[in-house]
C-alpha cells in the first residue's frame, strides 16, 4: 500500500500546488482557464496524438475494452437520471446533469496522469486514458442534446438539434486529435520525425499541466459561491455511483467481455476516477443544477485521494493487477 502512495503522490502534490497556486494568487485573474486551453487545445491533443501515431493498428482493436467501458458509464447515468427524475417522469434537465456527473470519468486530466504513474513505460497505459477519453463524449453529447431540447426556444427538430450538438463536438481537439491519430496509424502513414519531436516536447508539459490546473479550477470552486438549491439528497448518491458503483460495474462488463491482464486495471482504476470538471462547465452554460455539480466534483475529487489507492491495492490483491511500477 506504501509503494502504491509514492506513486500516486506526485499526481496529488501536483492537484495540491494547482490549489495554492490559485489560492495566493500567483499567476494573474483567469490564469487556471488559460492553462485549461493550453492543455485541451494543445498538450493533450499533442500527446494522444503522438502515442496514436506510432502504435500498431492491432492495438487500437479493442472492442472488449470499449465496451465494457461504456456499459460501466451508460449504466451509471442512466440511474443517476432515474433517480432525479423519480423514474424518467420529470426534471429532465436536471436528472440530465446528474447523470453526467455519476458517470463521465476525468480520464484525461487526472486519468492520464495516473495512469503514467502506475504503468511507467508502458505505452498501452497512455492508450488505454486516450479511449476512455474519447468514448466518454457520447456522455456529453447526449447531455448537450437534453439540455438543448429541454430549452428549445428555437423550436429546431431533434435532427437539426443533433446536427447542433454535433457540430460542437466536431470542434473538440482531443477527438480530432485522436481521430488523426488513428488515420496515420491504421494507414500506417509516415510522419516526420521532427514533427514527432514537436509533438512529444508539448506532449509532455500535459501531465503536469493539467494536474495544476485542475487543482486551480478546484480551487475555484472552493471559494466561489454558485448560486442555485443545493440538493444534498442528489449529491451523496451520484458521489457513491461515481466513485464506486462505476469501476465495480466496468470491473464485471470488461470481465464479462473477455479484457484481463493490465487492460482490466486500467478500465476499472480510470472508470474510479472523480468527475471531470467538463461535467461543471456543462451545468453552468446552460444554468441547470450547477451548485450541485460544483459540490459533486469537489467532494468526489477529494475522496479520489482514498478510492484511488484503495483500487489499485484491491485489484493487486486480487491478482487482477501484477504491480506495474510497484
Amino acid at each position: 500500500m506504501f509503494a502504491i502512495l509514492s506513486l500516486l503522490a506526485p499526481v496529488f502534490a501536483l492537484l495540491f500546488i494547482g490549489i495554492l497556486v490559485e489560492r495566493f494568487r500567483l499567476v494573474p485573474p483567469g490564469g487556471a482557464a488559460t492553462l485549461n486551453m493550453l492543455v485541451f487545445n494543445l498538450a493533450m491533443p499533442c500527446l494522444i496524438f503522438s502515442s496514436m501515431a506510432v502504435s500498431d493498428p492491432a492495438d487500437l482493436a479493442r472492442g472488449g475494452y470499449v465496451g465494457g467501458t461504456l456499459a460501466g458509464m451508460f449504466v451509471c447515468c442512466a440511474l443517476a437520471h432515474g433517480l432525479v427524475s423519480r423514474g424518467f417522469r420529470s426534471r429532465h434537465a436536471e436528472a440530465s446533469i446528474m447523470g453526467v456527473l455519476a458517470s463521465f470519468p476525468n480520464t484525461a486530466f487526472m486519468g492520464l496522469p495516473i495512469m503514467i504513474s502506475l504503468f511507467p513505460d508502458n505505452h498501452d497505459a497512455v492508450l488505454a486514458a486516450t479511449i476512455s477519453t474519447v468514448f466518454c463524449l457520447p456522455l456529453l453529447l447526449i447531455g448537450m442534446f437534453v439540455q438543448e431540447w429541454c430549452r428549445n426556444a428555437e423550436g429546431l427538430s431533434r435532427r437539426r438539434l443533433l446536427r447542433k450538438v454535433a457540430r460542437t463536438m466536431g470542434r473538440n481537439p482531443i477527438l480530432l486529435a485522436t481521430l488523426a491519430g488513428a488515420v496515420v496509424c491504421v494507414a500506417r502513414l509516415p510522419v516526420p520525425e521532427g514533427a514527432l519531436t514537436v509533438c512529444r516536447s508539448l506532449a509532455a508539459t500535459a501531465t503536469p499541466c493539467a494536474l495544476v490546473a485542475l487543482g486551480m479550477v478546484l480551487s475555484i470552486q472552493m471559494t466561489s459561491s454558485v448560486r442555485g438549491e443545493s440538493h444534498l439528497s442528489w449529491q451523496i448518491p451520484v458521489d457513491l455511483i461515481k466513485l464506486i458503483l462505476q469501476p465495480l460495474l466496468t470491473l464485471f462488463a470488461l470481465s464479462g467481455l473477455g479484457v484481463s491482464g493490465e487492460w482490466l486495471a486500467m478500465g476499472v482504476i480510470l472508470a474510479g476516477m472523480p468527475t471531470g470538471s467538463v461535467a461543471y462547465v456543462l451545468s453552468e452554460t446552460y444554468g441547470v443544477a450547477a451548485r450541485d455539480a460544483s459540490r459533486v466534483i469537489l467532494v468526489d475529487t477529494a475522496l479520489s485521494v482514498l478510492t484511488i489507492p484503495l483500487m489499485v491495492f484491491l485489484l493487486q490483491r486480487a491478482g487482477i493487477m501484477a504491480g506495474g511500477g510497484l
